[in-house]
């Protein structure tokens, strides 16, 4: 379910691990402007195939989240969301890097000749995978045996513990799933990322005559779901002979586990600065308070997604092409300017978001979680804010300097934390959407001001001004709209916002005038 889930490729791996990657794979040197050319036309086929699966994701969770909000109680969503995020933090632990090193150490030619070499990889990596995924779930169950009832009550506890057979199979399903991708088989890992998905909600919705409408029957469907995706992925492996415990390399093993490693700390404090407000919110404020902030979340991060999945799929190889053919002051021209259209379009959305939370929340969620309606600014507000680190951080990622950006997402998890701790007793639910938004902010000033000493970018402030005064008009004028119909009432206030924030920058700025001459003046060369 998309809308209480980060957004991730097949087997469970995040889209930032993509990125994190082609960072550290991709050579330093010039590369000939025909090579650049061919491997363009292959990333683009490439990212297509990638972007069809995941669209395909999100519209089934957009599907399913309406459907969901509604069979299951607001207590019982939560929950689920806050098991989500657990699951993802002791997930990527489990999977120590492993899933980087699969893609680093893949030799394609080598592998072709020398089946020794291969079975010593497929059976490193993956029985690797599969000794980390159960030392770490060793380690989540000793957490729950020992952890204060107060923090995890026994209800809890018990989603938690038929939950953990999860911990056994999403790092081996990762790195299975790196084996697709190490071989370019881009369109099976797009088929078998949307299939997933279905084939996951269908199992939850096929138990719930079963097993009734519980946080148990949807982990039941998404246990069965995903390991028979493991066993169907892993079975030609073993049939051919390509994985077994003997052939286990233990050098290859210590080897990829240093090779790895350095990126787990950034893939874990970003799912600590995202997630861990679940679980206060739990403790401070109730169930029910999660299930409202778990609904605004997901519908917030659905947004977010929108564009931070083309954006990641694509930004990073761009710049670092630049970066290697034509030099620091092109690719810092290139960031600055993408960075400037990403704000305007960001605070268009916004704008709109902000103008139809109430009436999306009732139209998709019911009424039932209308207080969730006044956290969706502020939670989409931060979201946005941190998608700007595809351009902010990129001196930090072409550098390689991993360790700085996962010491400065800590510190802003840990700033997440303290506000959460502070301000839930004392201003309620809206604390955890504010405290999100300020750590966000807080995160990318951070890491920016890293980024800026290796590669500076220029922002026009008087231009980014316009964008918030256009936006902010816009917000304004169309939530005084009121029709009688949530739905009519999305569409009203939705086109309008667009529509009023659109002509302001026509007026506001003289580079949209002038893409909107261009626009025309290609239109009407078009139709002669």
């Amino acid at each position: 379910m998309k809308l209480i889930e980060d957004s991730t490729i097949a087997g469970g791996e995040p889209l930032q691990d993509t990125a994190l990657a082609v960072v550290g794979t991709v050579p330093q040197q010039a590369i000939p402007s025909r090579a650049i050319t061919d491997e363009l036309i292959t990333l683009c086929r490439q990212s297509g195939h990638y972007l069809t699966g995941l669209v395909t994701s999100l519209g089934l969770g957009f599907i399913s989240f309406p459907v969901f909000t509604r069979l299951f109680s607001v207590s019982d969503y939560g929950t689920i969301d806050l098991v989500a995020k657990a699951l993802l933090l002791f997930t990527a632990l489990s999977k120590m890097g492993l899933q980087q090193s699969a893609l680093r150490f893949y030799d394609a030619p080598r592998f072709s000749t020398d089946r020794v070499g291969a079975r010593q990889y497929y059976s490193t990596m993956l029985c690797g995978a599969g000794l980390t995924a159960a030392s770490v779930t060793v380690l989540f169950l000793a957490i729950l045996a020992f952890a204060p009832k107060t923090m995890i009550d026994r209800s809890l506890t018990a989603i938690l513990l038929l939950a953990s057979v999860l911990l056994l199979v999403r790092a081996p399903a990762s790195v299975l799933t790196v084996f697709l991708r190490a071989q370019e088989r881009t369109k099976f890992c797009s088929f078998l990322m949307a299939a997933s998905k279905a084939a996951t909600l269908g199992g939850i919705c096929l138990l719930i005559p079963f097993l009734g409408r519980s946080v148990r029957t949807y982990y039941s469907g998404t246990i069965v779901v995903e390991v028979a995706v493991m066993v169907m992925l892993s079975v030609p492996l073993i049939r051919h002979g390509l994985v077994s415990p003997q052939a286990f390399d233990k050098a290859l093993f210590r080897a990829s586990l240093v090779f790895g490693l350095p990126l787990i700390f950034y893939e874990l404090a970003s799912i600590i600065l995202d997630g861990a407000d679940r679980l206060l919110v739990r403790h401070y404020l109730g169930a029910n308070a999660l299930g409202y902030y778990s609904v605004a979340y997901g519908m917030s991060d659905y947004v977010n997604s929108l564009l931070i999945t083309p954006l990641s799929l694509a930004i990073t190889p761009i710049y670092l092409r630049i970066w290697n053919s034509d030099g620091q002051k092109n690719t810092s021209e290139f960031l600055s300017r993408g960075l400037d259209f990403y704000l305007m379009v960001a605070a268009g959305i916004f704008a709109v978001v902000a103008a139809t939370s109430h009436d999306a929340v009732i139209l998709f969620a019911s009424s039932k979680y209308r207080a969730a309606s006044a956290l969706i600014p502020f939670l989409v507000a931060g979201l946005l804010a941190y998608t700007t680190y595809g351009f902010l951080s990129a001196g930090l990622m072409i550098h390689k300097d991993t360790y700085t950006m996962a010491r400065l997402v800590a510190y802003s998890a840990v700033l997440n934390i303290v506000l959460n701790c502070l301000l839930l007793p004392r201003m309620g639910l809206q604390a955890a959407a504010i405290a999100t938004l300020l750590s966000y902010l807080f995160c990318i000033l951070l890491l920016a001001r890293a980024s800026y000493r290796l590669l500076p970018l220029k922002i026009n402030l008087g231009t980014a001004g316009k964008y918030l005064l256009g936006a902010a008009v816009a917000w304004y004028a169309a939530s005084h709209v009121e029709l009688t119909w949530p739905a009519a009432n999305l569409a009203a206030r939705s086109l309008l916002t667009l529509t009023i924030y659109a002509g302001l920058l026509y007026l506001l700025d003289s580079r949209v005038r002038g893409i909107a001459s261009y626009v025309f003046e290609r239109r009407a060369h078009t139709v002669e």
